[in-house]
């Protein structure tokens, strides 16, 4: 791409809310995804020079900072205190917010089977909405590859909530308990 800075910044620029909001899914939200989000727009912006087409910019920036996360977050000590969701969220004083806390929690509970790398491929399939031919070339895998880690990764995170929670099935098999582990889905910015 040579040294064309103003190509990078539109290109950016295009990314920035969902990218700023996926950096946010992936550390928990307030400080630790900007800072993950700064790192790698700094980090893309350094190696903007390598990158050989403008249609491979979206995985490629993703893949920045997907490893920014992975280094970032690699350390045991930060998966204990590392949350799924933000912290703080803007509810109604006539909301009663206890159903959707319970909803996060759960999903917390279910990500904390998964590995980085599955955790990256279920937000950005389930909560970025990114198509499966998107998930293989951010992870140069194939599709088929990609449909696979993530039926595992889902089941898993089923399975979590089934022994999590199972007190609350009372005999039966709940159907609605699979789909809690994509029903909250954080707002955008």
């Amino acid at each position: 791409m040579g040294n064309n800075r103003s190509l990078f910044w539109q290109l950016v620029e295009k990314e920035h809310r969902k990218a700023r909001s996926y950096c946010y899914r992936l550390t928990g939200g307030g400080d630790d995804g900007d800072d993950l989000y700064q790192e790698s727009v700094v980090a893309a912006y350094n190696g903007f020079a390598g990158l050989r087409e403008i249609v491979s910019f979206r995985p490629w920036f993703y893949r920045i900072i997907n490893n920014n996360f992975k280094s970032r977050f690699r350390n045991p000590w930060w998966k204990r205190i590392l949350s799924l969701l933000p912290e703080h969220e803007n509810i109604s004083r006539t909301e009663n917010p206890s159903a959707r806390y319970e909803a996060r929690r759960r999903i917390s509970k279910a990500f904390e089977v998964l590995s980085d790398d599955d955790r990256i491929l279920v937000i950005l399939a389930e909560l970025e909405g990114w198509k499966i031919s998107e998930l293989a070339e951010l992870t140069s895998k194939t599709e088929g590859t990609i449909k696979m880690r993530l039926s595992r990764a889902r089941h898993k995170m089923r399975r979590r909530l089934r022994s999590r929670y199972s007190e609350n099935l009372v005999g039966k098999y709940n159907r609605g308990m699979e789909k809690i582990c994509f029903a909250a889905k954080p707002e955008k910015d």
